[in-house]
């Protein structure tokens, strides 16, 4: 699903026309048309608002994700990588890194 198509569906969702939502993130109608229908990308600043707006990552606005949710950050750099790298896994590559890592928890620290 591309992001015209994903923020359709969130307004939808939302029970929101074109019009509201453009009014309260403060762009042009015609703007926020031209995303729904495909033929113009958001800047960074509007995406973030969008994401904002929503509730949803930005991620999954543009479509590299399927998961509406935001990931929490951790604080930590290398449990945030390894998450990153773990929603990229297909389900059972998943299933085997989570096992490997119940193993690794057995050895001494």
């Amino acid at each position: 699903m591309d992001f015209g198509e994903r923020l359709r569906q969130l307004l939808q969702e939302n029970n929101i026309s074109q019009r509201q939502l453009s009014r309260e993130i403060k762009i042009a109608p015609t703007t926020l048309s031209g995303y729904v229908n495909g033929y113009r990308e958001p800047n960074f600043l509007t995406l973030a608002m969008l994401a904002d707006y929503f509730q949803v990552s930005v991620d999954y606005l543009i479509g590299y994700s399927d998961s509406p949710c935001r990931a929490q950050a951790s604080g930590d750099r290398d449990a945030d990588r390894l998450l990153y790298y773990y929603e990229k896994l297909a389900p059972n590559t998943r299933k085997l890194l989570l096992d490997e890592a119940r193993l690794l928890q057995k050895y001494p620290r």
